[in-house]
């Protein structure tokens, strides 16, 4: 049982922005420390790649020893003008940036748990992580996409090729947000996880 759950009153399902297509954004959110583990340079350089084929817009929450070196790597490939940095937020600050996105992104090649994956579903946005750590145990293909952690080069296309799915197939992606959401209210909100505890208790004692 992961030890995380999810606060389902800050975190609500939020409708889907307009979908992305040739003149809106495609929106990416990533929140979290900036770390060299988050992998959060490998999603600026997948960005880059599918920027050439449609717009696309990168929001990143969070600071952390990599924030210099991140805004270099955004400068040096000129996206300027597709990555935010909003440094750290509140739950409620979290939340809403949610609301905007299309999909929540966690490219972490070490991640034991993934509380921030659960609070993307929350809000019904489809997530996309390495298939690695925590975020191994939460993720599928019903509510997002599992990248295999093959290496970098492997990572960042996949992260490319995953992005450029969300664009061409809008509707599949908002589908599995929802089914993120409700999979949050059966596993990981307040209640569900102490239903989950108290059974494996009784299974325990039995």
């Amino acid at each position: 049982m992961l030890g995380e759950g999810v606060d389902t009153t800050i975190f609500t399902p939020q409708p889907w922005p307009k979908p992305p297509s040739a003149t809106e954004p495609l929106r990416v959110l990533f929140v979290g420390r900036l770390l060299p583990f988050k992998g959060v340079a490998m999603l600026i350089e997948a960005l880059d790649r599918v920027r050439a084929r449609s717009p696309v817009e990168l929001t990143i929450v969070g600071t952390g020893p990599e924030d210099a070196a991140l805004r270099a790597q955004v400068q040096a490939l000129e996206l300027e003008k597709c990555v935010r940095f909003t440094g750290d937020l509140e739950p409620l600050g979290i939340a809403a940036e949610l609301a905007k996105a299309h999909v929540f992104c966690l490219p972490s090649v070490r991640e034991t748990g993934g509380a921030v994956l659960l609070e993307a579903m929350a809000s019904a946005r489809p997530v996309i992580a390495l298939d690695y750590g925590g975020p191994a145990e939460i993720v599928d293909d019903e509510i997002g996409k599992r990248i295999p952690a093959t290496g970098r080069r492997a990572v960042v296309e996949q992260l490319a090729y995953t992005l450029i799915d969300v664009m061409n197939a809008p509707e599949v992606w908002r589908l599995r947000g929802k089914t993120g959401r409700t999979r949050v209210e059966q596993r990981f909100g307040g209640d569900a996880k102490i239903d989950v505890a108290l059974e494996l208790y009784q299974e325990v004692l039995l």
